[in-house]
């Protein structure tokens, strides 16, 4: 343990004897002063705050990542081809102590950075401002309301040849992937309803919901939303999203889960999309409280990406290191993008290959890219405190120890010229 604190020691004296630190600091803390000024927002006050609470402390992370990961890929391999290394080993010191050491350090200047933005953050907003649980309907999955629908599918007059010529297997995985977009038509004078997972009586509930009709335009809707005993009525949307409270208690109705009803009193009916177009808010606890989750999620994202970079640099020159550190980014940061705007059932076959290749990176890239919590902290949305456990259990504990486990197998390999 003293050995792995004095490299941790070493590591922190050399970035601030090289400023590096120093300089990481101004950038962040200029970055979270001035970014105000330089983006734009739709011209309201919560859109400017939820610009400022997304891109401040996001801009933050982005910088502390590249510049930290491209430190750790270059730290290993650049006092190996100095061969400082050699020195380090006479002690003798572990492998395993030295890339830990190295990662460790990197990783306590990553943090100190992360609370730092997200302290000028919290100072900058209100910290007491509420977030939400926000609840989904309780439904079948996607794919058993695929198979759900084969038959009736393949039945239809309407379905092009091609997707007849298909497998039953492609289908339904085309069917699943267009699941989220099935719309449900609740008609004048008529009711629908939807469960929703029981959490204990409250009486801070909202109803969240998108209303848009088959050519996305916009229309009055009237109706009322009920809740065991808490009620709510809404009328005349016109905005994308509403946020509906609802009055009254509202009480377990089985035991086990929540229905909610809505009566379309409209002249018109109402199209909707059950996955993504109606929610439960159920009030959490504060801005504060939700910023240091999401702020958790940040350093434990960090966490992973200098691992590998550290694995990198012990596996790779400090060049070639560096530059698939740099190509990793990008790709985490464009693959999900990518993902969906590709068609898994494209006609040319390239088109099909060049979807499954940019799945397979989304997917080994999702521990980094697929959870970052700064859109949920921005539209007040409650970060999770299973989802945290989840991720720094992963990326923060399992994923840098076998990544640096790996590095202290590589180490010796490369050291000998092997």
């Amino acid at each position: 343990m003293k050995a792995l604190w004095n490299i941790i020691k070493l590591e922190l004296l050399a970035n601030l004897r090289s400023r590096a630190f120093f300089l990481l600091t101004s950038a962040s803390v200029l970055w979270m002063l001035v970014m105000p000024s330089v983006v734009k927002s739709d011209g309201t006050d919560e859109g400017a705050r939820q610009l400022y609470v997304h891109y401040s402390l996001g801009g933050v992370f982005a910088l502390v990542l590249v510049s930290l990961a491209a430190a750790a890929a270059g730290s290993l391999s650049r006092d190996r081809a100095a061969k400082r290394l050699q020195l380090t080993m006479v002690r003798p010191v572990r492998y395993f102590l030295i890339a830990a050491g190295r990662y460790l350090a990197l990783l306590t200047i990553g943090a100190a950075e992360l609370v730092l933005a997200a302290g000028i953050l919290a100072c900058k907003t209100d910290a007491s401002r509420p977030c939400d649980h926000v609840l989904s309907p309780i439904l079948p999955s996607v794919w058993e309301e695929a198979e759900d629908m084969y038959e009736v599918y393949m039945n239809d007059v309407e379905t092009p040849k091609e997707v007849r010529a298909m497998s039953k297997e492609d289908v339904v995985a085309l069917l699943a992937a267009k699941a989220p977009d099935h719309y449900q038509t609740v008609g004048t004078n008529e009711t629908a309803s939807w469960e929703f997972a029981y959490l204990g009586t409250t009486d801070k509930l909202r109803v969240q919901l998108r209303f848009t009709n088959m050519y996305d335009t916009r229309e009055d809707v009237n109706g009322r939303f009920s809740l065991g005993q808490a009620t709510g009525a809404v009328s005349n949307i016109t905005q994308a999203v509403a946020k509906v409270p609802l009055s009254g208690v509202a009480g377990p109705s089985d035991g086990l889960a929540r229905v909610l009803t809505f009566e379309n009193h409209g002249g018109s009916s109402v199209m909707l999309r059950p996955r993504r177009d109606i929610q439960l808010l159920v009030e959490a606890d504060s801005l504060a409280c939700n910023l240091t989750r999401a702020t958790l999620e940040l350093v434990a994202m960090l966490s992973v990406a200098l691992a590998f970079a550290m694995f990198l640099g012990a596996s790779l020159g400090r060049s070639v290191a560096v530059f698939a550190v740099i190509t990793m980014l990008v790709l985490t940061a464009l693959t999900p993008s990518v993902v969906a705007d590709a068609d898994e059932f494209a006609s040319e076959k390239m088109d099909r290959i060049g979807y499954r290749i940019a799945k397979f990176t989304e997917k080994f890239t999702r521990p980094l890219g697929a959870l970052v919590p700064l859109e949920k902290l921005a539209n007040d949305v409650c970060v999770e405190r299973a989802e945290v456990v989840r991720v720094m259990t992963l990326n923060l504990g399992v994923y840098p120890l076998l990544l640096l486990m790996l590095s202290a197998l590589v180490i010796p390999r490369k050291q000998d010229g092997l």
